[in-house]
């Protein structure tokens, strides 16, 4: 039967690809409906399937592929970027996403997704090969650096989010500092902290540091809370509270 192959060689496929393998069959279309009453094929959200038979029956679907069938156009980001560029700290179980679609947050086997609407910059971003061999596109090194200390709550918070780009063996630190021009005087004052703090790593020129310094405004920004407790440990050369001790936060970037 048709409809069993495509299940069996599909596992995770939309509404529109389905149709297209069987146009004007409402005969397959009940079949598909049939299957997902009995569990054979499973609904992530309207119009987005996973096929539970043949060789899905026992193989959990790729968030990065339900991902791709929810939208077309996602560029992943925040901790989906640091894992796909193979520097995630701590592993979560939630993807996250641009997309110029407006999608609500969903949850499908137990693992969260969280879509970020693009706004009138869309992120730099590139195409990377995972290890199924399919590309799939995410934000780059340095977007995604600048955008994890622009929203760490995104990235898994301050700890997290450091020793996760010190995974990073090099930053092309012009870009990130032009990339920072377009957030807020806090963003710029995490990221020129964190530039100066992998200065020697990742080879930052005096020039990028004097970028972001020059656009701080008058302070003070935090690194994490402005709320009680709030941070309070003070770096007077980029006007920025640190939640943690300086020296301690550099060694989650440095080893």
């Amino acid at each position: 039967m048709a409809i069993q192959v495509f299940l069996e060689t599909r596992q995770v496929f939309t509404a529109a690809e389905f149709a297209r393998a069987f146009p004007d069959s409402q005969t397959d279309r009940n079949l598909l409906s049939r299957a997902v009453r009995n569990g054979r094929v499973e609904r992530v959200r309207r119009g987005v399937y996973v096929s539970k038979i043949g060789p899905f029956s026992r193989t959990p679907a790729d968030p990065l592929d339900i991902t791709v069938a929810v939208a077309d156009d996602a560029v992943f980001a925040y901790t989906s970027a640091l894992r796909l560029h193979g520097v995630l700290h701590n592993l979560t179980n939630r993807t996250q996403f641009f997309t110029a679609h407006r999608l609500s947050e969903f949850t499908y086997d137990r693992h969260h997704y969280l879509a970020h609407q693009v706004g009138a910059r869309a992120p730099d971003s590139q195409s990377l090969l995972t290890a199924t061999g399919r590309p799939h596109r995410v934000t780059t090194r340095e977007q995604t650096l600048v955008d994890c200390l622009t929203r760490p709550r995104l990235a898994g918070g301050p700890e997290n989010v450091l020793r996760s780009l010190a995974g990073f063996a090099f930053i092309d630190s012009r870009r990130v500092a032009e990339l920072a021009q377009h957030e807020g005087a806090s963003a710029r004052s995490r990221i020129g902290w964190v530039l100066q703090a992998r200065r020697d790593a990742w080879s930052v020129p005096d020039e990028a540091l004097s970028a972001l310094r020059a656009s701080l405004g008058a302070g003070p920004s935090y690194f994490w809370s402005s709320t009680t407790p709030k941070d309070s440990h003070w770096v007077n050369d980029w006007k920025l509270y640190l939640p943690d001790p300086e020296e301690e936060m550099a060694t989650w970037l440095n080893g």
